[in-house]
């Protein structure tokens, strides 16, 4: 990495989550973040989100941005089943990785990612969001100080009605499907006041769609200990989405809105905000403005030597993965 401060990012992928993304890097002061470089399967397309940003260059050709030395990290933004091949491939030209969830398709290609990121000594984080945040933070405070005593049950859901049929939801060959889309976010934060580390047991039951995708999955994982996670999620159906936490002393429910009002967390006595950044760019999606989390965990890694966050450690990706397949095992999907 040039310099120590600023981080150079090359974008892979000109959709709508790329877009979020680097809207969110617009929130960091200009000397902490720029964005140099973006490729896309169109050069067309990639043109047009170079402008839109005002990025100096940009690609037809993943292989191309690989290859450009003023890149020092790539955030890969493409559809899930391109993860692997995208990251392989920024691996090959020696350039650090934080790739959107989930890291790839299944726990054979993650680990295949892992020891790649770390035989080369690269950086390589998976892109969930909210891991990185004040409010998950804070949430591991209160956990960590015995606030509500020695926690056994995690109670963890989200779910949505898109106003429109989202086409890429439903479909196996975009790696559509509930449990890679929006499942790992509860299966993320089980995880994360669990400790991350491998559970007991899993035991999953739903529903699929006509095209073989997963669309309501409702999951009951055991961790040692006598620990539990009853976790909930569909892209056709509103949840509340949002976490309880339940301990020998109390519980502590983290709610995080998609569509209206800020991260909370409700305490027996009292309830603690933590209002996302604004940006000035209109983002596609609900809470995007949190992706900047992911990118300052990034920076901080990176100008700090670090090949991997202590905060979401590359063994607890491949856990997660892991914790998918099995679920998706269950519920029948197949890729």
């Amino acid at each position: 990495m040039d310099g120590g401060k600023l981080l150079r990012w090359g974008i892979c992928g000109v959709g709508k989550i790329s877009h979020d993304f680097c809207a969110s890097l617009g929130t960091f002061p200009p000397e902490e973040h720029k964005v140099v470089a973006v490729a896309g399967r169109s050069a067309e397309r990639a043109k047009e989100f170079a402008a839109r940003f005002s990025i100096t260059k940009s690609y037809g050709c993943y292989e191309q941005l690989a290859q450009d030395n003023d890149v020092d990290i790539v955030y890969v933004g493409t559809i899930h089943p391109t993860h692997f091949d995208c990251c392989m491939k920024m691996f090959e030209y020696n350039k650090h990785v934080l790739c959107e969830k989930p890291l790839t398709m299944n726990a054979l290609q993650t680990s295949k990612l892992i020891e790649t990121a770390r035989s080369k000594k690269l950086f390589l984080m998976e892109a969930i969001w909210n891991r990185m945040s004040p409010f998950i933070l804070k949430l591991k405070e209160l956990i960590a100080s015995n606030t509500i005593g020695d926690v056994k049950l995690v109670s963890s859901g989200t779910g949505f009605i898109p106003p429109a049929r989202i086409d890429r939801l439903y479909n196996p060959d975009l790696g559509g499907g509930a449990t890679l889309d929006i499942g790992i976010y509860p299966i993320a934060m089980a995880s994360l006041v669990f400790g991350g580390g491998r559970p007991e047991s899993i035991k999953a039951t739903g529903y699929l769609t006509d095209t073989g995708v997963d669309e309501l999955a409702s999951v009951t994982i055991k961790y040692p200990g006598n620990r539990v996670a009853q976790l909930c999620y569909s892209f056709n159906l509103d949840l509340p989405n949002e976490t309880t936490v339940r301990g020998s002393g109390g519980s502590i429910t983290l709610s995080i809105p998609l569509f209206k009002g800020s991260p909370n967390i409700q305490l027996i006595d009292k309830k603690l905000e933590f209002p996302l950044p604004k940006s000035d760019v209109e983002m596609n999606f609900p809470t995007s403005e949190g992706l900047r989390y992911e990118a300052s965990e990034a920076r901080l890694c990176i100008c700090g030597g670090k090949l991997e966050s202590d905060t979401l450690p590359l063994n607890e990706s491949l856990i997660l993965a892991e914790i998918m397949d099995e679920i998706m095992k269950q519920l029948g999907v197949k890729y």
